[in-house]
């Protein structure tokens, strides 16, 4: 996992030719201490492990709700996951928006502070793709996503996201 972590970084770093260059080689050097990666809109945006704040973790009425954010960083990410059964199989996979047809099953939204937009679409929605679930336990969180999203009010401006989470708390 960590060596296709640090081949995806190593691709963009080549293919990037812009000022994003620099946080690239930041990420590539401390992939292994990341609690967060995205990737969206031509940006790589990560929150570190090691300043990682006191995690806000709801358990409660079958759902679990994460906020995980760093201080002085542009970047949080908002995990909400409304059916716990998954915590007894470990794993699970979403397709987003099938999944929450009926009810809200599962839903991700980042927090992009840095992000040249009117403040309430700041707020990025995953709208499409895939959420997966490899690790959830009363102490962990890994997880990928991959699909699409945009601001919360930008509707039909999708533009690709991608990214993994992996926490310990």
């Amino acid at each position: 996992m960590k060596s296709i972590i640090h081949f995806f970084l190593i691709t963009l770093l080549c293919c990037c030719q812009d000022s994003n260059q620099k946080n690239l080689v930041h990420l590539k050097a401390s992939a292994d201490k990341q609690a967060v990666v995205v990737q969206m809109e031509g940006k790589v945006l990560g929150i570190s492990k090691t300043g990682l704040e006191p995690g806000l973790v709801t358990m409660a009425n079958d759902s679990i709700q994460y906020k995980l954010w760093q201080d002085g960083n542009p970047l949080q990410l908002h995990f909400n996951l409304f059916n716990t059964s998954v915590l007894g199989q470990g794993s699970a996979s979403y397709s987003i928006p099938d999944v929450n047809a009926k009810n809200v099953k599962v839903d991700l939204n980042f927090f992009d502070a840095d992000r040249n937009v009117k403040s309430l679409n700041k707020r990025i929605i995953f709208r499409k793709g895939t959420i997966s679930i490899t690790q959830l336990s009363d102490s962990q969180l890994r997880m990928t996503f991959d699909g699409e999203g945009s601001g919360i009010m930008e509707y039909g401006k999708n533009f690709p996201i991608s990214g993994e989470v992996n926490i310990q708390y």
